[in-house]
């Protein structure tokens, strides 16, 4: 859903080609959301069919291929509000939320404050989790023992970093 959130953000701002919103979306995201022109005018037509997007323009030049323009639809302005939401609500990974920092302008910031602070007390409570957890007492083997301590070590600081980036998300929002 992240490069459908950045599709539809776009056409929130102006009519644009494919092309250039991948031009955007590398620029913007790097290589955290992997993008290939399959995946992308597959993504477009999943848009259009749900009727989120709409072509505008379509222009044929002498040996080159059609070049289409699009634009968002008041459905797809919905649906990019409710995507956004929907991001922060499900998160699983902070890469996914990528995408949306460019388009908090099209949203409740105090919502999405809430849904932030509800991110990172999920977080903190998977910390808690871990805290609590007396790997002596798991039914391992010994040699099974070591890789457990260092999976839940990485996990840990992993949680532990997210919620150390929801906590500037959620003061940036706050400060808008």
């Amino acid at each position: 859903m992240t490069l459908q959130i950045f599709i539809l953000g776009t056409l929130s701002e102006a009519e644009s080609h494919p092309y250039d919103i991948k031009k955007q979306v590398l620029k913007s995201l790097g290589n955290t959301i992997p993008i290939n022109d399959g995946t992308l005018y597959y993504q477009f037509d999943v848009l259009q069919k749900k009727g989120l997007i709409q072509k505008l323009e379509v222009v044929q030049s002498d040996n080159r291929p059609e070049k289409t323009t699009y634009g968002i639809t008041d459905k797809g302005l919905k649906a990019l509000e409710t995507e956004i939401y929907a991001a922060y609500q499900n998160v699983t990974n902070i890469t996914a939320l990528y995408a949306t920092l460019f388009y908090l302008d099209k949203i409740d910031r105090s919502k999405l404050a809430y849904l932030i602070e509800e991110a990172i007390d999920k977080r903190q409570d998977r910390l808690k989790m871990i805290e609590g957890t007396d790997l002596d007492t798991l039914p391992i083997s010994q040699e099974k023992h070591k890789p457990l301590e260092l999976l839940a070590d990485h996990a840990y600081h992993m949680i532990q970093s997210d919620v150390a980036w929801l906590q500037k998300l959620l003061v940036y929002v706050r400060s808008e």
